[in-house]
């Protein structure tokens, strides 16, 4: 009992005499406000190595503290907390610590301090988050305004690139656990970013369907009109994921269609008859966003059959349909 006295009592002679050689003004950072280590050492160096390491290793024990208390979090902070202190836990930050040494001519030692102060630390991580918030919502400007130009497949690209950098917000968050921000404020800063998040996800479902399309379709068979070229065309592109609604104002691109049959001629023979029929056809589409109209053409296609020139014109509608098709997806952006 007498020797644990004994050592106990040098331990503090030993704090006390450290305190008396280092400058008072190093006071403040010993407290709560701050983490902090003060080492004594011949070289500078040493001294300041030594601090280095010891501080690290006072802030892994924190890390690992909040590491445990994580695991046990099912709140929503618990992914983001969670997925970062995993690699952080081993990963240390110091950037932030900062140093002051002195020599002391009594004892030719000399004294060094690091320390990080807390609340330095807290605003370093709080401005992380707001940058983060800041260039997300730049994004989601410059989605929405692809998507007013029309452009929407851009703008899905710009939203996918905001959502990934979600990923980049459990650094900084994590940290500002370790370095004890108020729990307030972190939810006040973790609302920011899921709401942005929200804002996000909800744009990328409301593309997920991408560039809509409506087909205006006018097609006439000797008179009589021929709806099945709209819903050939429509099925063709639909195989390639092409969106359709019925309204054109509502869609990005409209395409137009009319077409009709014409008689060509008729050959008869010892075997009978075959008559021969044109189906002529102008396309064009328009993109609702500018008003442009970016793509116009003709075409026309030889019908064939042995019953009438009506029978023939459907065989030059149904063969029309597959070239209309082909034009249409070579001309728009599925």
């Amino acid at each position: 009992m007498k020797n644990i006295l004994a050592i106990a009592l040098l331990l503090f002679a030993g704090c006390l005499t450290q305190a008396q050689n280092y400058p008072s003004e190093w006071v403040k950072y010993t407290t709560d406000g701050y983490f902090h280590d003060i080492e004594s050492a011949q070289v500078k160096q040493d001294a300041l190595d030594l601090a280095r390491t010891n501080l690290a290793k006072q802030i892994q024990v924190r890390v690992n503290e909040v590491s445990q208390i994580d695991k046990n979090v099912i709140d929503g902070r618990s992914s983001i907390y969670y997925n970062s202190s995993k690699s952080l836990s081993t990963d240390v930050d110091m950037n932030l610590a900062k140093s002051l040494s002195q020599y002391n001519n009594s004892n030719s030692q000399y004294y060094v301090i690091v320390y990080i102060n807390k609340v330095e630390a807290c605003t370093y991580y709080e401005k992380e988050i707001n940058m983060l918030v800041s260039n997300i919502n730049n994004s989601i400007e410059i989605a929405d305004n692809y998507v007013n130009n029309g452009f929407k497949s851009k703008a899905k690209e710009e939203l996918q690139k905001a959502l990934n950098k979600f990923d980049e917000a459990g650094k900084p968050f994590f940290w500002l656990n370790v370095f004890g921000l108020d729990e307030y404020k972190i939810n006040n800063y973790l609302s920011k970013v899921q709401n942005c998040e929200r804002t996000v996800k909800a744009k990328l479902a409301d593309l997920e369907y991408g560039t809509t399309y409506c087909v205006v379709c006018n097609a006439n068979n000797f008179g009589k009109n021929y709806p099945k070229l709209k819903n050939e065309i429509k099925g063709e592109l639909s195989a390639s994921g092409c969106n359709f609604v019925d309204d054109p104002k509502s869609a990005d691109y409209v395409i137009y269609v009319e077409a009709s049959s014409r008689e060509y001629n008729k050959v008869s023979n010892a075997g009978g008859t075959a008559y021969f029929t044109y189906v002529d056809a102008a396309i064009s589409i328009d993109k609702n966003a500018t008003g442009q109209r970016i793509y116009e053409d003709e075409i026309s296609i030889k019908g064939s059959h042995t019953l009438s020139y009506d029978e023939a014109g459907r065989d030059g509608f149904k063969k029309i349909s597959k070239e209309i098709s082909k034009m249409l997806k070579e001309n728009i952006k599925l």
